[in-house]
């Protein structure tokens, strides 16, 4: 591939992915996470994530800036927003039960109910610690990333190309193999929020509120998958139901959205026509050695028990 975006990111993507699996290694006392978890998240997100981020667009020059799309979502997309929203959480609620059901242990593993223990018995300020470390601000560090950086580099392949490309690498970031599904579909809405809203604080709205259902609502998803009663059945329905319509209406409110985009004659700058289709320009962009060492760090990884 003769795009530089297309073969720097991805090794970006590795030395991020080679910290996160690193981390895995410290033990947690080590880290601080007895003594004030906040902190310790709050710092790894840092230096993780957002610092590394920054340094990287600031390597890439001014111009690799404006592909980060940092513009506030407009009023007119708050209706889109909602229906993204309860898409996105319903349809990751109904992954969830499906490989819950599949993989019991292995996806009770790797739970956020383990954050929220933090709060047990705590006070309002401890809830809001946990929502500022465990949900905005992984949320705004991993869009900037995934969304910004990623998908921003491989535009240059085409659209589809940059929310598959991207969708795949939130994914495997969280070195799960039970819960890739499960990043995968929230990788996929995700991108599709910031394409249509053209804003990346707009993914991260929706990233954000979905941590937080994760967070303090997730347990009792996975509390009725394992029933197995009649109130499963009745919460696939009502949540099916819902996740539905939703994803109707995220595709009606999309369509005219992009109605006013073009009658403001806002230009399509991101749409990028390449030869070959976009089927071709996925298959270069995956098999590319860049990308296929990201896959190999992330099975690896996987393999050797490391969580995030």
């Amino acid at each position: 591939m003769k795009s530089r975006d297309t073969l720097w990111t991805p090794l970006f993507l590795v030395f991020v992915f080679m910290l996160l699996y690193l981390v895995g290694f410290i033990p947690t006392e080590r880290l601080g996470m007895d003594e004030n978890p906040y902190l310790t998240v709050v710092v790894l997100q840092l230096v993780i994530y957002a610092v590394p981020a920054l340094f990287y667009c600031r390597l890439r020059g001014r111009d690799f800036g404006s592909k980060l799309r940092l513009r506030l979502p407009r009023p007119g997309h708050a209706l889109y927003l909602l229906y993204a929203a309860v898409f996105l959480i319903g349809g990751s609620a109904l992954i969830s039960m499906g490989m819950f059901g599949l993989f019991p242990e292995s996806f009770a593993a790797g739970s956020s109910a383990v954050y929220t223990e933090f709060a047990r018995n705590a006070g309002v300020f401890d809830g809001l610690y946990i929502i500022m470390a465990f949900a905005i601000l992984p949320a705004v560090t991993e869009e900037l990333l995934f969304r910004g950086i990623t998908a921003g580099s491989y535009e240059t392949m085409g659209v589809f190309t940059a929310v598959v490309i991207s969708s795949l690498a939130f994914a495997m970031s969280h070195f799960s193999f039970v819960r890739f599904p499960v990043y995968f579909f929230s990788g996929l809405v995700l991108a599709g929020v910031m394409y249509a809203t053209r804003s990346l604080p707009a993914s991260m709205l929706i990233h954000t509120l979905n941590n937080a259902f994760v967070l303090f609502l997730e347990k009792f998803v996975l509390h009725v998958a394992e029933k197995r009663s009649i109130s499963m059945i009745l919460f696939l329905i009502i949540v099916g139901f819902f996740t539905l319509a939703a994803a109707v209406l995220m595709c009606v409110e999309a369509g005219n959205l992009y109605e006013g985009y073009a009658q403001e004659n806002v230009p399509s700058d991101y749409v990028v026509r390449r030869k070959g289709g976009a089927m071709l320009s996925l298959a270069q962009s995956l098999f590319s050695p860049a990308f296929l060492a990201v896959v190999v760090l992330y099975v690896a990884a996987t393999l050797f028990g490391v969580h995030t």
